[in-house]
C-alpha cells in the first residue's frame, strides 16, 4: 500500500481539495505555508464543553497551546459538537492556540448540522472536509491524537 504524503498539513497539493469558496488563492496559501514543519500535530477535538464533569479542566485543548509554545506545527480540527468552538470567544485554549500560531480547521459538515455558517467563526477558521482530514491522518509525518 502507498501512502500519498503530499496531502498532510503542509503540503501545497491539498490546498485546493478541502479550501473554503470565497477564499483567495494567498490565504490558503499562507495556511498551508503556515502548517508546514516538522513534527506536525493533529488535534482532532469533537468536545465542545471543558472536561466531563462539571469542574473539570479540558487538558486537551490546553495540550494543543502547549505544542504550539513549544514551536510544533499544530493543527486543531473542530468535528461534531467541537465546531462549536470556533465561534470567537467560546474557548480561551483556543483563543491562545491561535494567538501563538496554532492552526484552527473546521468541518463543513459539522458545522452545517450546527448552522454555523462561515463569518460567525473565528477569523482564520480553515473550513474543510474529511477527505482532506483523511489525508492528514494517513500522512506518516504527522502525528494525530483524538479526544
Amino acid at each position: 500500500m502507498s501512502v500519498n504524503t503530499a496531502t498532510g498539513p503542509g503540503a501545497g497539493a491539498a490546498v485546493g481539495q478541502g479550501a473554503n469558496e470565497g477564499r483567495s488563492g494567498n490565504e490558503d496559501q499562507d495556511w498551508v505555508e503556515r502548517a508546514a514543519g516538522a513534527p506536525r500535530l493533529l488535534f482532532v477535538e469533537n468536545r465542545a464543553r471543558e472536561g466531563d464533569r462539571a469542574g473539570e479542566p479540558d487538558g486537551f485543548r490546553s495540550d494543543a497551546v502547549t505544542q504550539v509554545l513549544m514551536g510544533n506545527s499544530v493543527v486543531l480540527f473542530l468535528v461534531q459538537e467541537g465546531v462549536v468552538l470556533a465561534v470567537p470567544g467560546r474557548d480561551t485554549d483556543i483563543d491562545r492556540f491561535q494567538r501563538e500560531g496554532g492552526l484552527l480547521a473546521a468541518d463543513r459538515f459539522s458545522l452545517e448540522e450546527h448552522g454555523l455558517a462561515e463569518d460567525a467563526l473565528r477569523r482564520g477558521t480553515r473550513i474543510t472536509g474529511m477527505d482532506e482530514v483523511a489525508g492528514w491522518i494517513l500522512d506518516p509525518s504527522v502525528r494525530v491524537l483524538w479526544h
